[in-house]
């Protein structure tokens, strides 16, 4: 199953958004059931005890507060670059010059 940008959940926000609340639990729900009758869903490669249990991994990281849950890194580094093209996607050169 996809989690990320999955269809039902971005309909669900943009219902929210419109202040359609009752409609976007619907659909809320809808999306999580499926997420729970799919299975294994994490993308983490590590051997881990908490490795699909999201919100124990979650509280874990929140916890420690030194780095993020392996699945949260696409959608952060997809703002990240969205955020470093402002200044003409100049992020890279910036590292290389302040290392």
């Amino acid at each position: 199953m996809k989690i990320d940008g999955n269809e039902l959940a971005i309909e669900q926000n943009e219902l929210d958004r419109e202040g359609r609340h009752a409609e976007a639990m619907a659909i809320k729900r809808e999306f999580l059931k499926q997420v729970r009758e799919s299975g294994d869903h994490c993308p983490c490669k590590q051997a881990c005890p908490h490795h699909g249990n999201c919100f124990e991994c979650v509280t874990l990281h929140r916890g420690h507060r030194d780095h993020l849950p392996m699945c949260m890194w696409d959608m952060v580094n997809e703002r990240l670059h969205k955020l470093s093209r402002l200044t003409e996607g100049t992020l890279r050169s910036y590292e290389e010059a302040h290392r």
